[in-house]
C-alpha cells in the first residue's frame, strides 16, 4: 500500500497525513486545526503567541525561554527531553539534541509509515553547554536548516574561537572595558558559560541567564550585552557571530572599530553537508537561510534535494 504524507512551509512547517497534522516552529497564525505543535527551541524565529492556543511539545528550557520572552507559557503543553519517545496525536516522536542552543532538539515523527527527521537550527559541532547534532541514518525525509548553507561560510575549529574570544577579554577588559554582542538566547548563554564571573550581564541576558540556570558575574570591566547599541560608553565592542567566518564581513566590521568573532550555534556548510550525507535521506527538503544554494549543492552530490515546498503547491512523498 502506498503511504504519503504532506509537507509544506506557511510561516511553520505543517506535516499532514491520514491520522494528524501539525505543525513546527509556527510564527505566523496557524493555518486549520493542528492536534498539536512541536517547537524545537526557544528563538523568535521559531516561536509566536500563536501558538499558545494548541497543544505545544517542548523542551523544559524551551518552555523558560518562552516564559521570558512572552511573559507566560502555553497552558497546553507536553515537556519532553532528549532521548525519550512518545506519541501525541497518534505520531511517534523521537527527541534528539539539536546542539543549537541550550533546551534545543530536533525531532524523528513517525506518521502514516513515514519518518521525518526534522531539525529546527542545529551545530553538528556542539558548544560547551550543548552536544552536537547527531545524524539519523536513513529517514525517508530530511528537513534540514540551510541558515549557513553557503559555500563561503566555513567556520573555524570552537575551540580556536573561544581562545580568541578569551584573548581579546584579555587584551582589552583592563583598558576600557569589553562588551561581548551576542543573541541574548542562545549565544549569550554560551559566552556567559565561557567567561563565567568575569563577565556580567546585560539586564536582558540576565533574565535568561536565570531562567537556563547559567551563571553570570554581577560587577567588572566585561558585559555581555544582546546587541552592540546596548555596549556602555566607551567600551571596546565585540560581536559573536558565524557571519563573521566571512572575511570581507570581517573586516568591514574592524574598519567600524567592533572586532568580529566568527562564534555561531548553527552548523556551516561543511557540518551540513556532512549531516545529510551520514543520514542518506530518501528526500531533502531545505528551510531558512540559503536553502536554494544548500539544496542545489546537495543535488550535485546525488541527493533528491529540494527548497520545501510553500502552501500553494504542496509536494507529495510516496512510499
Amino acid at each position: 500500500m502506498r503511504q504519503c504524507v504532506n509537507i509544506y512551509w506557511n510561516r511553520g512547517i505543517y506535516v499532514e497525513g491520514r491520522r494528524a497534522r501539525f505543525v513546527v516552529d509556527p510564527v505566523g497564525p496557524v493555518e486549520g486545526p493542528v492536534d498539536f505543535v512541536l517547537v524545537t527551541h526557544g528563538h523568535s524565529d521559531h516561536v509566536s503567541r500563536y501558538m499558545f492556543k494548541h497543544l505545544v511539545v517542548a523542551t523544559a528550557e524551551t518552555f523558560k525561554a518562552i516564559e521570558v520572552k512572552f511573559g507566560g507559557v502555553p497552558p497546553r503543553r507536553l515537556v519532553t527531553a532528549p532521548g525519550r519517545v512518545f506519541e501525541v496525536g497518534g505520531v511517534e516522536v523521537a527527541v534528539l539534541d539539536a546542539g543549537h542552543i541550550v533546551g534545543s532538539v530536533m525531532y524523528l515523527v513517525e506518521l502514516d509509515g513515514v519518518q521525518i527527521l526534522i531539525t529546527g537550527d542545529y551545530s553538528v559541532y556542539g558548544s560547551i553547554l550543548t552536544d552536537g547534532a547527531e545524524p539519523v541514518e536513513k529517514p525517508d525525509i530530511l528537513i534540514t536548516e540551510a541558515t549557513y548553507g553557503d559555500p563561503a561560510y566555513v567556520f573555524p575549529n570552537k575551540a580556536d574561537v573561544y581562545n580568541e574570544l578569551l584573548d581579546l577579554v584579555e587584551r582589552h577588559a583592563g583598558e576600557r572595558g569589553v562588551a561581548i554582542a551576542a543573541y541574548p538566547l542562545g549565544k549569550a548563554q554560551e559566552v556567559s558559560a565561557l567567561l563565567g564571573s568575569r563577565a556580567k550581564a546585560h539586564p536582558l541576558v540576565a533574565r535568561y541567564n536565570r531562567a537556563l540556570g547559567i551563571r553570570s558575574g554581577t560587577d567588572g570591566d566585561v558585559v555581555v550585552v544582546p546587541s552592540l547599541k546596548a555596549a556602555p560608553p566607551g567600551f571596546v565592542k565585540v560581536e559573536a557571530t558565524g557571519w563573521y567566518s566571512d572575511e570581507e564581513y570581517r573586516r568591514r566590521s574592524a574598519e567600524r572599530g567592533i572586532y568580529g568573532v566568527p562564534l555561531s550555534d548553527h552548523s556551516d556548510y561543511v557540518g551540513l553537508i556532512e549531516f545529510v550525507n551520514a543520514s542518506a535521506p530518501k528526500l531533502v527538503y531545505t528551510v531558512y537561510g540559503f536553502s536554494e544554494r544548500l539544496a542545489r549543492s546537495l543535488r550535485r552530490l546525488g541527493h533528491r534535494a529540494y527548497t520545501i515546498p510553500g502552501a500553494a503547491g504542496l509536494s507529495r512523498f510516496l512510499k
